[in-house]
């Protein structure tokens, strides 16, 4: 194992060890590096140079008690040179760094990956949000205007009815003022008739106040009686509306979850399956089973 305090060429123990063979786990001066690239079975070797390095201690096999320079593939564990031939002597192996270069590059993709996805899952979020704000806003915009065109309705009813009453109450009244009209001339000729009886009380003559009360008596008969016609009435029977009756005159509220399947994919553990079909629930309000359904809502 490198020492790394001394700092010291650990091949021919004088030079200053400013080069670390990541391979070796050695500490190397400049002319014991040279010679150790020329090594036909070293020259692969890679180096950290450096007057300030501090290479870190490698793990090591602890049964062996040393260190790990191969990774078996099919057991995905670091081995040292000895559980090469005693454990994993038929299994495919590699040197570690090759290896770890591997799992780098699968990790790195891995990561990525999942970024991708959370990613596209957070563009879905954001799409969807800001899609049902939308259709949040676009409903509350149809039911007003419901209610707008309702309240227009119910302006133009009573407008209707108002009208209604004064067109009748107006034809009442002309013919209530008609007949009494007609009753205050019959009135006023049997004044007329009552003042000329009053005048004959001075009459003595008995011939004259005859002729005289015939006259006055066939003038009191020539006036119509004139019937008081039955006096209108008018009234107003009001209707109580429910709560329920007024609400069913609007449009029915429905409220689904876009459920995402992600198909020919097996469920695995932290991860949620989703897909780009939209499925919609529903719920009885009445026995409170839940539908899932493909349809839209003004579908169904």
């Amino acid at each position: 194992m490198a020492q790394a305090a001394s700092k010291t060429c650990e091949i021919c123990v004088s030079g200053p060890g400013h080069n670390y063979c990541e391979q070796c786990d050695q500490l190397f001066c400049d002319g014991c590096k040279i010679s150790h690239l020329r090594t036909k079975m070293t020259k692969d070797h890679t180096f950290l140079s450096g007057p300030n390095i501090n290479p870190e201690v490698k793990q090591y096999c602890k049964e062996h008690d040393e260190n790990f320079i191969y990774y078996c593939m099919e057991c995905s564990t670091p081995i040292c040179k000895i559980c090469v031939i005693k454990k994993h002597k038929s299994h495919d192996f590699a040197e570690i760094k090759e290896s770890t270069e591997g799992i780098k590059a699968e990790v790195k993709m891995v990561i990525d990956m999942k970024m991708r996805n959370l990613q596209s899952n957070i563009a879905d979020i954001d799409q969807g949000s800001n899609q049902y704000k939308t259709d949040v806003n676009g409903v509350i915009h149809a039911i007003r205007e419901v209610g707008r065109k309702l309240k227009e309705m119910i302006d133009e009813t009573v407008e209707g009815l108002i009208i209604t009453v004064k067109k009748k109450d107006t034809k009442n009244v002309q013919t209530l003022e008609s007949v009494g009209n007609e009753l205050k001339t019959a009135l006023d000729k049997a004044k007329e008739q009552q003042k000329f009886y009053q005048d004959t009380q001075g009459i003595k003559d008995t011939t004259k106040l005859l002729q005289k009360l015939k006259q006055i008596k066939s003038q009191i008969d020539q006036i119509e009686e004139i019937q008081v016609p039955v006096m209108p009435s008018v009234k107003y029977a009001r209707k109580k509306a429910a709560e329920s009756e007024i609400e069913k005159l609007f449009g029915e509220l429905i409220f689904g979850e876009n459920v995402k399947i992600e198909a020919n994919l097996k469920p695995r553990k932290n991860v949620r399956v989703t897909t780009t079909a939209k499925q919609y629930r529903y719920r009885c309000d009445g026995c409170r089973t839940e539908i899932i359904s493909e349809k839209e809502p003004n579908s169904m």
